[in-house]
């Protein structure tokens, strides 16, 4: 292996670099000039590719960074190096670009002469600073392999038995014969929406799947690929994300499934599979594993002298996706602040493994670092850790844990949840005996103690050792993907008292590396209306209406529509299979509601459109009452009124009228018949009664409210839009 030469001393590199810094700005005056330089001055192990950022804070006036010499960069090997100073769509980072690469193991001197004016007027003050490029760098072919061996690292072991389960998993559904089966185990009133997986076969890379299924485990869109892909979660915007093996990046599509763009880490660095977070600004913040070899045996007791030391680098994009904030574990965290699990002596040393991002209240970064048993909390804008927050074996947590004694165990999904709490995947390699379990903590950043306020870990207990998310959704509860384990659950959602809500099992030999749950409609194939409700229908009776359905692509795609999917035999849709639709063509057909009993009836249809390799499916609420005596008959001082306001965005009212004494129920269901609320469940006289229904925890999307007494039942629909 390549030696690295960098002083040979990465035990003393906070220190030095700590140093460096404070020198560098005071000598000038300006120690407060700027919030953020990269390459940090003073840095090493940077790559021949990287660019150079400077940034004051406040906004740049952009007519005034044009014009000569305002940054020389000098290579101690190359020489002069000529390259565009930009201005970042933020309108406050600097950023040139070199028009050719460093050269491995030179020192870059940098001196950026200020003049430019923010826009306050005022002069940015000149600044210079060296860092240097790495001595020597990995094949990327290497890269690869040691990619692989970290990937498959924990995966099965001799002893551990598999269950066959083609004889147990039984498709009700057309699909492909590979398809990863899905089984629901648990049903209990789940929330609302839609699970998104990205399963895999072992052996890794091998027949992925992109998955969105119903709480009923019926996809409503898969896409299949020879390719490893994985992470495979919603956006701001309505933006769906993977990563992609064979693109080695991650991919972005729109609501109707077309991809519109790809995302990777800039400065030479290779994209992590990890995270992908896509911001509301545009920005994008990725991850990347920074394979350097490392002399350890200057580091720690019978270490390698040419070993190779993987480091993370997380990195903000802008909307242009020029490098605007590049942060590297080589300038903050010690090797040696590995768990005590990581062999430092070994030719391989993966010592931090950064596996999830996220954004915290205040703006800046919570990452998780599976190696540290830490949650790491980093200055978005200047680079700085802020506080470190570790687990059972962590060797710089600085939080006093309150209500868990045994804390957490190379964790993964660090989440900041809307309840201004955080959510974490335990993985508990280190809890003795091993278990898993999710967890979320309330945080005291001023006194720094972490309480623990929820756990759920499964009688029997589950045990993953790798991979796994744990996540609150829309109505509290905590969706759980259990990650890398065998002869168990694979998504579980729980409610805030413990039960299960809902569990899906998948085959031992698929793994899922994360599960997510949100609300989604394509807009692909649109409907009108976009759901069907049956008033009223006599029982015996029939009652038809037509459906209306759009091909919305806009690339003159044709879509053969294959399939219509419900379950409740009392509605039924009548149109022959298949049939096609151009780009922006529409079709008609029509759906009946024969009642077989009085009662209030929903379904889904599911309209798919199926290919060999693919499935995209519009979801349309169907839903009827159906009554023993027809409406003139009703005595009408029994009313349920129209919800108002409808739409509603947060609480809304509802107003009913009875006639004589009667037991009253009114309930509130969602689009899948699950009972969302009781409003009324009691006996009461005649009269008029308005009750107030508080939907502020609920996503947005179409609801029912239903009232029934012993003479009378009544259903109608309310519109959330928040």
């Amino acid at each position: 292996m390549l030696n690295c030469g960098y002083k040979n001393r990465l035990t003393l590199l906070s220190l030095l670099l700590s140093v460096i810094i404070t020198n560098s700005l005071i000598a000038q005056g300006n120690k407060h000039s700027y919030q953020y330089i990269s390459p940090l001055p003073g840095s090493t192990l940077n790559l021949p590719e990287t660019s150079i950022i400077i940034r004051e804070g406040n906004k740049i006036n952009e007519s005034s960074i044009y014009g000569e010499n305002r940054i020389d960069v000098i290579g101690s090997k190359s020489g002069r190096h000529r390259g565009e100073l930009k201005l970042s769509s933020d309108l406050r980072t600097l950023i040139f670009i070199p028009v050719n690469k460093f050269e491995l193991g030179e020192e870059i001197s940098v001196s950026f002469e200020g003049k430019i004016l923010n826009e306050n007027g005022k002069e940015l003050l000149p600044i210079d600073f060296n860092f240097s490029i790495s001595n020597q760098l990995l094949n990327k072919v290497i890269i690869k392999s040691f990619k692989s061996d970290l990937d498959l690292n924990n995966f099965k072991t001799e002893g551990e038995s598999y269950t066959d389960y083609n004889d147990i998993f039984t498709q009700t559904d057309t699909l492909p014969a590979d398809f990863p089966n899905v089984t629901v185990s648990i049903s209990n009133d789940p929330a609302p929406g839609y699970i998104f997986l990205a399963p895999y076969n072992y052996p890794f890379y091998y027949n992925s799947y992109l998955l969105i299924i119903d709480n009923n485990g019926t996809p409503i869109f898969y896409q299949k690929s020879s390719s490893w892909k994985t992470d495979f979660t919603l956006q701001t915007k309505g933006y769906l994300s993977y990563w992609d093996q064979q693109a080695d990046k991650f991919l972005v599509m729109d609501s109707a499934y077309y991809l519109i763009d790809g995302f990777s880490c800039g400065n030479g660095y290779s994209t992590d599979f990890h995270e992908f977070l896509l911001l509301e600004n545009d920005h994008s913040i990725l991850m990347s594993y920074d394979f350097q070899t490392v002399r350890m045996d200057t580091i720690v007791q019978g270490g390698d002298s040419s070993a190779v030391v993987i480091g993370l680098v997380i990195q903000e994009l802008d909307s242009e996706k020029n490098v605007i904030f590049q942060w590297r574990s080589w300038d903050h965290i010690e090797i040696t602040d590995a768990t005590e699990d990581i062999d430092l002596t070994a030719h391989t040393i993966d010592y931090i493994h950064g596996n999830a991002i996220d954004i915290d209240w205040d703006g800046n970064l919570l990452l998780s670092s599976r190696h540290l048993d830490e949650i790491t909390k980093i200055n978005r804008q200047t680079g700085e850790i802020i506080w470190r927050w570790g687990g059972i074996k962590s060797r710089k947590n600085e939080f006093v844990f309150i209500n868990d004694p045994i804390t957490f165990s190379h964790q993964h999904d660090i989440r900041y949840t809307n309840n201004g709490t955080y959510s974490i995947y335990d993985n508990g390699n280190l809890h003795s005996p091993n278990f898993s379990r999710s967890l979320e903590y309330e945080l005291d950043e001023v006194a720094k103690t972490a309480t623990l306020i929820w756990k759920f870990n499964n009688e029997p207990k589950t045990y993953a050792r790798a991979m796994g998310s744990s996540e609150k959704i829309a109505n509290n509860n905590m969706l759980i993907g259990w990650g890398l384990h065998y002869n168990e659950r694979s998504v579980s959602e729980i409610k805030e008292d413990g039960t299960v809500a809902l569990e899906l099992l998948l085959p031992d030999t698929i793994y899922n590396y994360r599960a997510f749950k949100f609300p989604w409609k394509s807009n692909l194939l649109l409907t009108n209306p976009d759901s069907v409700a049956f008033d009223s229908v006599l029982v015996g009776d029939s009652v038809v209406t037509t459906v209306n359905l759009l091909n919305n692509s806009s690339q003159d795609d044709l879509i053969t529509i294959t399939d219509f999917f419900h379950k409740d035999s009392s509605f039924k849709i009548q149109y022959e299979l298949p049939f096609v639709l151009p780009a922006q063509g529409s079709e008609q057909f029509e759906v009946m509601f024969k009642p077989p009993t009085a009662g209030f009836y929903i379904d889904t249809l599911h309209i798919r459109s199926d290919t060999d390799t693919r499935r995209i499916a519009q979801i349309l609420v169907l839903s009827g009452t159906a009554d023993t005596v027809s409406e003139n008959e009703i005595v009408y001082s029994f009313k349920l009124e129209q919800n108002y306001p409808n739409p509603c965005n947060a609480t809304t009212t509802i107003i009913y009228e009875i006639a004589k004494l009667n037991f009253i129920t009114l309930r509130i269901y969602d689009v899948l018949g699950n009972e969302i609320s009781t409003l009324v469940n009691e006996e009461k006289p005649s009269g008029t009664y308005e009750v107030e229904f508080d939907a502020s925890l609920l996503p947005s999307g179409i609801y029912f409210y239903r009232i029934q007494t012993e003479e009378f039942l009544k259903t109608k629909k309310m519109v959330l839009l928040k």
